[in-house]
């Protein structure tokens, strides 16, 4: 019954618009089926086309890198020499025994007499350790300027936290709080499980 009335349909409507309509259908189905083939092609070429940009993006750094650095091995020793230059300024060891024997150092030279130095206690702190030290020294108005300079110049990062000038005869006695660094925490001691007897000395009564 359905067959009879399609039949039908076809017969009432005109031979040009079954052209017309097939046609379509035609475009239709091409425009699909090349949607269908083009589309991976076209994500292809973006990601092709991403590519190369990155490409691009690397060779215009190297060639920004080597219109900077001309000399290479030039470049890489004063490198290097910069991070020497961070280590001794930043150590990972708490350790200062260097730290102030160059205090001493720049004291003879300034000129300055070295009258006290009295390490505090290490804070931990973000991913660094503070370590505050106080120094004390005497000595006239030039020297002590120039114990600072010294100070200010050195290769370990200080900061002088505070200080305190008192004026004696023909000297200045000068305190300063200083701060200084070192990558890294303090090791902490293991804790002792529950249960755990005390460890006594050898020879100790039981």
């Amino acid at each position: 019954m359905n067959k009879e009335r399609l039949l039908a349909l076809t017969k009432e409507v005109s031979p040009r618009y079954l052209v017309v309509l097939y046609l379509v259908l035609v475009v239709a189905l091409g425009l699909v089926i090349s949607s269908l083939l083009l589309y991976p092609q076209e994500l292809r070429q973006n990601e092709l086309s991403a590519q190369l940009q990155q490409a691009r993006q690397k060779v215009a750094v190297v060639e920004t890198f080597v219109l900077t650095h001309p000399n290479t091995e030039q470049y890489l020793t004063e490198l290097q020499m910069a991070i020497t230059r961070a280590d001794r300024a930043l150590p990972p060891s708490p350790d200062i025994s260097i730290f102030l024997a160059q205090l001493e150092k720049d004291a003879k030279v300034a000129g300055v007499k070295m009258t006290g130095v009295k390490p505090a206690v290490v804070i931990d702190r973000a991913g660094y350790r503070e370590m505050p030290v106080e120094v004390s020294i005497e000595g006239n108005y030039f020297a002590t300027l120039t114990f600072l300079k010294r100070l200010e110049d050195g290769e370990r990062f200080s900061v002088p936290a505070a200080f305190l000038i008192q004026q004696k005869p023909n000297n200045l006695a000068t305190r300063l709080n200083l701060q200084i660094f070192s990558f890294g925490l303090t090791p902490r001691p293991a804790a002792t499980p529950p249960g755990t007897p005390p460890v006594k000395a050898p020879g100790a009564q039981q």
